[in-house]
């Protein structure tokens, strides 16, 4: 059975409303509930309105509080940027206070300033990736772990507690565009966190045909590796909105895609150094060609669906055509981008709710 989750990088574009939108952005995870919604997928973001979440551990922490039955989803926890005994220790706390609700996400973040402000060397990030997830998942499934890695060092075991609620771990999650996230969630038996935006940005026009070539790789190297790929979650990040009338959903959903669109490839084109960074060739060299291109006008946006928008059939259409070519088990929804207004929001979702969802 499809799941159905929401997505939220709380972007608040007027940081002078921050209160007001944080209370708005938990109130989206209520009414998520209510609707019966699945889950909240929430980010964290350094320096900048492009997502001010700065830990997921502490919002995830919220929204247990807020909800009762909702599942927090992390997409993702940026593993370079914290040491792994600590990430471990914050998720497990979360799984138990919202008794066994965690879903673990892991990835290794994308914006040179974020590096350049934590002073993480950007190239070494796939590596600490891997080996901070190593560590996670080690903490919580042996009573104690010591570790002697290239990043970081245990030289003595230590117990972290308190260990999950859900054993042997939550469902864990990594974020894949490139063919090499692919191959670590294969290897590692680690369920997808596939987005549009990320696709989009490094293949365009072909960005839909390219990641079903990539799920069909990572399903076979998962046999490989003796494994059953139908038992991997599959989720997709997907900008959507749904209106009664398909022109106005595109009137009222342009300028806050078009703003998220503008900064996320501009945070990633801030990195000093000549040339893209190392293990980021393709997605920084591929992102910069799709804005000079031209790829991020709305226009274009719509024609390709790395945003999903428009009225009740034209949605289901389409995310019907994604969950049949890429194996989905669970969508996740982003109604809440850019600064759109709460009332927007509200609308889009009970309109999901009651005519797109019962259909796909």
């Amino acid at each position: 059975m499809t799941q159905w989750g929401v997505f939220s990088l709380s972007q608040f574009p007027d940081q002078s409303k921050r209160v007001e939108c944080f209370d708005n952005d938990l109130k989206f995870f209520e009414l998520a509930e209510t609707l019966g919604f699945d889950k909240a997928w929430i980010a964290e973001h350094l320096f900048s309105t492009y997502g001010v979440v700065t830990s997921t551990q502490v919002y995830a922490a919220a929204i247990a509080q807020r909800t009762k039955k909702l599942r927090i989803g992390i997409a993702v926890a940026a593993m370079p940027f914290n040491h792994p005994l600590r990430t471990a220790s914050d998720f497990a706390l979360v799984d138990v206070l919202s008794h066994g609700r965690l879903d673990f996400g892991v990835g290794r973040a994308y914006q040179p300033h974020e590096f350049v402000g934590l002073g993480v060397p950007m190239e070494k990030s796939r590596e600490m990736t891997i080996e901070a997830t190593d560590i996670v998942l080690k903490a919580w499934t042996e009573e104690k772990i010591s570790y002697n890695g290239k990043f970081w060092t245990i030289p003595d075991p230590v117990e972290i507690l308190p260990k999950p609620v859900q054993q042997p771990t939550p469902p864990v999650y990594t974020a894949v565009i490139s063919p090499e996230s692919f191959t670590f969630a294969a290897e590692r038996g680690l369920n997808l966190q596939m987005a549009s935006p990320f696709t989009y940005r490094t293949y365009r026009e072909t960005w839909i045909a390219e990641l079903e070539k990539s799920v069909k790789d990572f399903e076979a190297l998962s046999r490989r590796s003796g494994r059953d790929p139908a038992k991997t979650k599959r989720m997709i990040l997907l900008p959507f909105f749904c209106h009664e009338d398909r022109k106005k959903a595109r009137e009222i959903y342009k300028p806050h895609v078009e703003w998220f669109y503008n900064k996320v490839t501009a945070n990633q084109l801030t990195q000093k150094s000549a040339g893209p960074v190392k293990s980021y060739e393709l997605t920084m060299s591929e992102g910069a060609k799709t804005r000079e291109l031209g790829y991020l006008a709305f226009e274009k946006l719509d024609q390709y669906r790395a945003a999903v928008v428009g009225d009740p059939d034209e949605c289901v259409a389409v995310l019907k055509e994604m969950k049949e070519r890429f194996g989905l088990t669970e969508f996740g929804l982003w109604y809440n981008i850019g600064g759109i207004a709460p009332e927007h929001v509200e609308r889009s979702m009970r309109l999901t709710a009651e005519k797109v969802i019962p259909r796909v």
